[in-house]
């Protein structure tokens, strides 16, 4: 899609929103936050109304560590506000953040130069996707998006970051999308799950019970309960299951679920999070990206790290949670399932920008 960030169109509009959501007396608070990088935010939120729709606008401001103005700008749509600080194989630091409800720009700090991005179809109909927080993935010069579509559910997309100045939401052939199961791909469902039991798996982890449904429909009626304690079973906690779809052919390579909390069995049985790829994909290094990819995800759920369990003997799932940065606590004997099981703690920030971090914005 063609990016008109910087068409008189665009700036006219972009404008005009400005000028009726940042008047002084739709000022309501002054907020705080640092990086761990020692880089810091202040932020002034504003709520007013655009077309008759509530909005929450913000002005914010960065500086250095030594208190330097780096920049400043207004960010017209603030929920799920972006900020994040993401080292480059490169070995710069960018700083990667919305200034409106669509689109997103990259700051680079050695430069102090900004590339903006805002979609023509965005100009056009309204709506985009809405990137609502960022991992970079050195592995694969990729950034993992979490984010949605108004209206929609949160997905993450894989979009190529290999020169964050010129990024426009480049999706590489290979890469992966994390959806919501839906009824629009029942069919691919019912093969994920006919090949776990084809290949003597009676369980598919991380699948929300996928292998338990003979009928198909019953589990995406059983899925759609799980976001709340209000409607999930007493038995289980709520959770939010994703689809692991490769985007050049549209095949289901693996699930992964996301746990919104822990409980003292699933503090020792579970974890937060539970994935698997399915057996004829197994080997090419989707387990990994699909755990990294959840992380973004996990972050917007309020969790700053993640519990992932695997069987002492389960050495390629060990391998995954390493190559993800997970760090070792504990190992225990589970009298339930007759093995022992071993802890890992991952930073919802992956392990090699463990120095950069979101902002905590405080009130």
């Amino acid at each position: 899609m063609r990016n008109v960030a910087f068409s008189p169109e665009y700036a006219e509009r972009y404008r005009q929103q400005s000028e009726i959501l940042f008047r002084p007396e739709n000022r309501r608070t002054k907020e705080e936050g640092c990086f761990a990088n020692g880089y810091f935010l202040l932020c002034e939120t504003y709520e007013g109304e655009l077309d008759g729709e509530p909005r929450t606008a913000a002005r914010y401001s960065l500086f250095t560590p030594n208190h330097d103005l780096l920049l400043s700008y207004d960010c017209l749509d603030n929920d799920h506000a972006l900020s994040e600080m993401i080292k480059h194989n490169n070995g710069i630091v960018y700083y990667v953040f919305r200034r409106d409800r669509f689109g997103f720009s990259v700051f680079n700090l050695a430069t102090l130069t900004e590339h903006r991005y805002y979609s023509d179809e965005a100009l056009k109909t309204g709506s985009d996707f809405i990137w609502c927080g960022a991992e970079y993935y050195p592995d694969r010069n990729t950034i993992f998006v979490v984010g949605h579509v108004p209206g929609a559910p949160f997905e993450v997309y894989e979009f190529d970051f290999t020169d964050p100045m010129t990024c426009v939401a480049f999706v590489p052939e290979d890469a992966l999308i994390l959806t919501l199961p839906s009824t629009d791909f029942a069919d691919e469902m019912e093969d994920f799950r006919d090949e776990y039991i084809n290949w003597g798996e009676e369980d598919i982890i991380g699948s929300a019970l996928l292998a338990s449904f003979d009928d198909i429909a019953e589990w995406f009626a059983f899925v759609d309960t799980l976001g709340s304690r209000k409607t999930a079973p007493s038995y289980y906690m709520p959770s939010t299951p994703f689809v692991a779809f490769r985007m050049s052919d549209g095949l289901p390579v693996g699930m992964i679920e996301i746990k919104h909390e822990l409980n003292d069995y699933m503090s020792k049985h579970g974890g937060h999070i539970s994935y698997s790829v399915r057996p004829s994909e197994r080997r090419r290094g989707y387990g990994k990206r699909i755990l990294a990819m959840v992380l973004p995800y996990a972050k917007l759920l309020g969790h700053s790290k993640v519990l992932v369990v695997c069987h002492t003997d389960n050495e390629p799932s060990r391998r995954t949670i390493l190559a993800d940065g997970g760090v070792y606590e504990q190992t225990y004997f589970s009298e339930l399932d007759n093995i022992y099981n071993e802890n890992y703690w991952i930073r919802t920030t992956p392990a090699v920008v463990a120095e950069q971090s979101q902002a905590n914005i405080v009130s």
